[in-house]
């Protein structure tokens, strides 16, 4: 092994030091220097200051929304963002404007990009709270917060409250058939297999699934649960 002379050695681990609390510095100073989001003001004033034009203002006040993690030529993480305040935006820009998917879609594909569980949290409980306003609007919205619970945030049981509550819609809601049907493997990796083999069981019988690929899709997951089934209740063999 290659030894290094011990002023060298030293002179390289004090530059090191040195590299490290200068990165903590300029962290530090750029963390000071974001501006944090304001609260919005009341629905009636905003409303007032469009003038009858609510949908041109609420798209403009997504977009600036949207930016407010560039600043000064800066892109600011979205850990610093108070989710809190960044809902209450959220919300104003859907009631002053109702029927834009766009408060939505920056809360299922921008802000929940956040590494912190409760922001995403806080964010999926809003998509889940919207999607009651317009669900024929906002299913693939729902449905993206089902899979982001479920891969991201790691909870099953919300995932599987969200993919339910798509399910549940009636057939006005115009959806893919996969949209209705995809909390039966949620179920499956609940290890609730026999709901799972009763909701497919339910599907096929019915004139729900017409698509032949579908049909076969879901005789083959139908098959595989019923043979996990079995297994499970198979007693232990010495």
């Amino acid at each position: 092994m290659l030894a290094l002379p011990r002023p060298l050695l030293l002179g390289f681990m004090l530059l090191f030091a040195a590299q490290v609390f200068h990165h903590h510095l300029d962290q530090q100073r750029f963390e000071s220097s974001y501006q944090p989001l304001g609260k919005p003001l009341g629905a009636t004033t905003y409303r007032s200051l469009a003038m009858g034009s609510e949908q041109l203002l609420g798209y403009l006040l997504a977009i600036r929304l949207q930016l407010h993690d560039n600043q000064s030529g800066q892109h600011f993480h979205y850990n610093l963002i108070d989710y809190e305040v960044l809902v209450d935006w959220l919300d104003l820009i859907t009631e002053i404007s109702p029927g834009t998917e766009y408060p939505m879609l920056l809360a299922a594909r921008v802000y929940t990009t956040t590494r912190d569980r409760q922001r995403l949290r806080r964010i999926l409980d809003f998509i889940q709270r919207r999607f009651d306003d317009d669900p024929q609007l906002h299913w693939r919205r729902l449905a993206e917060a089902s899979v982001i619970a479920r891969h991201k945030l790691g909870d099953l049981d919300l995932a599987l409250r969200m993919a339910e509550k798509i399910a549940r819609q009636p057939a006005r809601v115009v959806m893919p058939a996969w949209a209705r049907d995809f909390r039966f493997l949620l179920l499956a990796e609940l290890n609730e297999l026999e709901s799972a083999i009763a909701i497919i069981e339910a599907l096929l019988q019915t004139e729900a699934v017409n698509d032949p690929d579908e049909r076969r899709f879901l005789e083959g997951k139908l098959s595989n649960f019923q043979q996990k089934l079995f297994e499970s209740r198979q007693k232990p063999r010495n």
